[in-house]
């Protein structure tokens, strides 16, 4: 249920990058006009604090209070927002200022620039004020992001200091057009009770306007909405995540969709009607539970879509237990029979998520397993460079449905890393798979086919190590050069960032180049013409995912060009923390 007033049809962007709206709205004026209003440029304190420690403490106080402040203006709670300016604020107003700069980017996607110099000053209520010009025809409030980029803080006195923000907030109006509004530059922050802004200074401020919406979210009404208890709760402690996977099960020309989870399997057939109906139970995949990634691939050549599902088991210390992988194959009208007979498949892999491809080119499908650790038993015996994962696989296809054989080990490709996913594609075009395996906490793995059925690891001389924190991988062409690039989901970590700046001259430069790394985000690789990777600077875009998983490319659009669909998420629901 909306709240019945417009005032609260609000994001944090409204709450500090807007001033009065309407006609009698302050204009821009010039820092001379604001200075006499009371507003100087935020300094740094004349007495900074250097106790690391209790810098520390203060910053990520900062920050939990502004993430409990996006949580109010995500509930559109206006009221509550107010309490986390203070009394006496003042602040740079937005309202009527000039675009610098407007462009188009992609299909209906306009960007506009504002110039901020010589932005009105407004308090408290003239933010008031503005609220419900600027944001009341906001319908809904999709998420709102502040983060603390940096703080310091003064010595003595009453707790006070500055921060450097980024924040964003993402709404869409009536009409189904998007819009999201990102700003940076620095508030000044005083405790009284808890912390509060009494000054806001913008250095940047966009709006990004999505004239239609290319999605609508329908997955109740399409019949495909299976919910889990959230992680943590009782009911779901497990630290392995299922995935999905989509095929064409029936042979009726539309898309069907697979996916695994606790108790059971749910596999949703796809309707004239565009709706879907849940059959796992009638067509036989409903069982084994408890599934990670999941692939469709016509296993045994005989024109129809098999389907496989990686496993991980369980291991507490004596107890032992879980499935293994599971094969079931298709008897070409939809129904399956699961396959736990055949050869290879009672091998007790700890997989994550399978990539089909046939890499010794014998016309039978093969599947690398990325396989990772398993965390109730033992965790990463390091951050840069954990050693104690579980072994991957290369499932080589024994052929005419005899079952798979592991041949890993003998292709020196078993290692003991702690894999999340990995991607297939000919990026030499020499005719046969290659192979990009994103590894958790440590350096990410290329393995050339050499066209005999054998590979070589050549992630350093390609320039795709990547050393992070790899969770997904995807090959596609993605300036339009007729070569394949690479995608690489890492974790992006703002509070790992912050506290690397103060530790900047207490670390080896070495060791802080890689957990910068760590916490650096997304990457990607464009290839050149010699075959080697370079690295698209951030600044250039595509990269700011925040805290990563798996991400597709497709051209979403139909404009022609890959889009990067990227999923995103530290835990689960609707919490401001949850990045």
């Amino acid at each position: 249920m909306r709240h019945p007033h417009r005032l609260l049809l609000l994001s944090a962007s409204a709450l500090l990058l807007f001033s009065c709206g309407g006609s009698d709205a302050p204009q821009p004026s010039t820092p001379e006009a604001q200075a006499d209003q009371g507003f100087t440029p935020i300094a740094s304190p004349s007495k900074p604090m250097t106790n690391l420690e209790l810098v520390e403490d203060r910053t990520e106080e900062v920050a939990d209070r502004l993430l409990t402040f996006s949580a109010e203006l995500v509930k559109q709670d206006f009221v509550a927002a107010l309490d986390w300016l203070a009394d006496d604020f003042k602040g740079m107003g937005f309202a009527h200022l000039p675009v610098s700069a407007e462009t188009t980017q992609l299909a209906g996607v306009v960007s506009q620039d504002f110039d901020v110099n010589g932005a009105p000053i407004v308090d408290k209520a003239g933010l008031l004020a503005s609220w419900e010009e600027t944001f009341g025809k906001w319908g809904e409030v999709s998420s709102v992001i502040w983060k603390v980029k940096g703080a310091e803080f003064q010595q003595g006195g009453r707790p006070m200091g500055r921060v450097k923000l980024y924040f964003h907030a993402t709404g869409i109006l009536p009409d189904g057009a998007m819009q999201s509004f990102s700003a940076r530059g620095w508030a000044r922050v005083k405790r009284v009770g808890d912390w509060v802004i009494d000054r806001l200074e913008l250095t940047s401020y966009n709006i990004k306007t999505l004239t239609q919406a290319p999605f609508v979210e329908v997955t109740s009404a399409a019949g495909v909405g299976h919910t889990f208890a959230r992680f943590g709760s009782d009911q779901n402690r497990s630290f392995h995540f299922n995935g999905a996977a989509a095929g064409d099960v029936d042979g009726d020309g539309d898309w069907d969709l697979f996916v695994p989870s606790d108790d059971r399997n749910y596999l949703y057939i796809a309707l004239p009607d565009g709706t879907y109906g849940e059959e796992a139970v009638e067509r036989g995949v409903d069982l084994p539970d408890d599934g990670t990634g999941a692939v469709f691939l016509d296993f045994d050549n005989d024109g129809d879509q098999d389907l496989f599902v990686a496993q991980v088991g369980w291991d507490i210390g004596d107890e032992q237990g879980g499935h293994h992988c599971a094969l079931y194959t298709n008897d070409g009208s939809g129904n399956y029979t699961l396959a736990s007979g055949l050869a290879g498949l009672n091998n007790p892999f700890v997989a994550y998520s399978p990539t089909v491809l046939d890499y010794d080119g014998d016309g039978w499908l093969d599947i690398f397993l990325s396989c990772y650790g398993m965390v109730e038993r033992e965790h990463n015996d390091s951050w840069l460079q954990a050693t104690n994962g579980y072994p991957n696989a290369l499932l080589r296809n024994l052929g005419e449905g005899r079952g798979f054989e592991d041949m890993a080990e003998e292709l020196g490709m078993a290692g003991s890393q702690w894999s999340y996913a990995s991607a297939a594609a000919d990026i030499d075009l020499d005719g046969d798979p290659d192979l990009y395996v994103a590894n958790d906490y440590g350096d990410n793995q290329f393995w050339i086919n050499a066209g005999d059925g054998s590979f070589e690891q050549q992630s350093d001389a390609r320039g795709v190590t990547d050393r992070g924190n790899g969770m997904g991988a995807s090959f596609g062409d993605l300036n339009q050069d007729g070569l394949l690039d690479l995608y690489v989901s890492n974790m992006s970590s703002t509070a790992g960032n912050r506290i690397l700046d103060r530790l900047e001259d207490s670390i080896d430069p070495e060791i802080l180049q890689v957990l910068r790394k760590l916490a650096a985000g997304n990457s990607i690789f464009f290839q050149q013409a010699d075959g080697t990777l370079k690295r698209s600077p951030k600044k250039a875009g595509g990269v700011g995912a925040n805290w990563a998983w798996s991400a597709s490319l497709a051209d979403l659009n139909l404009d022609g060009r890959l889009d990067v669909f990227c999923t995103n998420g530290f835990v689960t629901g609707n919490l401001a923390w949850d990045t």
